[in-house]
Parts: structure tokens; sequence; C-alpha cells
């Protein structure tokens, strides 16, 4: 069962972001690739506190552990690193509850791997099919819905 607040779902995305403003970019598998770069994302579960669930979207998409999910957190655990910017709305059916967390650099693309699928006739397809290191130049790779975002985040990554 996913979290619902003021009638909506509540979508939690951790966004790996730089001191210079770069961010990870995942790419939706089957989307055009001119449609847009997206966070690492996803609903949050009921009883799963927020930035568990975005931390669990981030293994599950890209393959980055910031807890360690066998100890539930017991031992490794990154989470307390994670900067809250709150919920703010994202669509019709969603609002999104963003977390920053910084970093000295990025991990090499080529070893991230999304773990988590969809399936379509049978067949399972990885939610994720491309990363991309987006600079703060060139945000505008990210698809439209994220725009309006940027200056939240911005405003945290001090």
């Amino acid at each position: 069962m996913e979290k619902i607040v003021n009638g909506k779902k509540i979508t939690s995305a951790v966004v790996l972001i730089d001191k210079e403003g770069s961010i990870l970019g995942c790419h939706g598998f089957g989307k055009p690739k001119d449609s847009g770069y997206d966070f690492p994302k996803g609903c949050v579960e009921e009883g799963e506190s927020d930035a568990y669930a975005a931390a669990r979207e981030l293994m599950e998409e890209a393959d980055i552990y910031l807890y360690d999910p066998h100890t539930h957190g017991k031992g490794y655990n990154k989470i307390h690193e994670l900067i809250d910017c709150g919920v703010h709305p994202h669509n019709k059916e969603k609002d999104i509850h963003i977390f920053l967390f910084k970093v000295n650099g990025f991990p090499n693309l080529t070893e991230l791997k999304c773990t988590s699928y969809f399936e379509v006739n049978g067949k399972k397809y990885p939610e994720i099919d491309g990363y991309e290191v987006i600079t703060k130049e060139n945000r505008n790779k990210f698809n439209k819905v994220l725009q309006n975002k940027f200056d939240i985040i911005d405003s945290f990554n001090k």
C-alpha cells in the first residue's frame, strides 16, 4: 500500500548532487531519449519513512546503497546524511519529497544498474535504461516536471 497524504501519493527522491550543482540523472526505460532524465524516485510504501523510501529507490534504480537493507539500517547507514528539502507538488496524482545527498564525486556510470522491473506481456524490463551526470548548466536535460524543483534544490545545496 502506498502512502497517501491529502489525497495524493507521496513520491520520495534522492538527488545525488556535488558542490558545483551537478546531479545524477536516470532515464526511464522505453521513453524517448529527449523525454528527459529523472531523479531516482518512487512511491513511499505504507509504514516506510520518506527518507528510507528515497534511499530504497536509489538502491533499486541505481544500485547505490545508503544503508544495508539486510540489517534495516543497523550498521552501515548514511540515511542521517540526507538533507530534507521538503514535500512539494509534483503532478495531479503525486507530491514529491526531495532529499539531497552530497557527493564529492559520482560513481562510475557504467557500473550503475537498475534492479527494479516492470512487466509487459510476461516480459520484464528495468525501470531505468541509462544514467548521466548532468551539470547545473544543462539541467534542461531533466524532464519538464522537475524543472521547477531546482530552485528548491539549490537553496539546500550550500
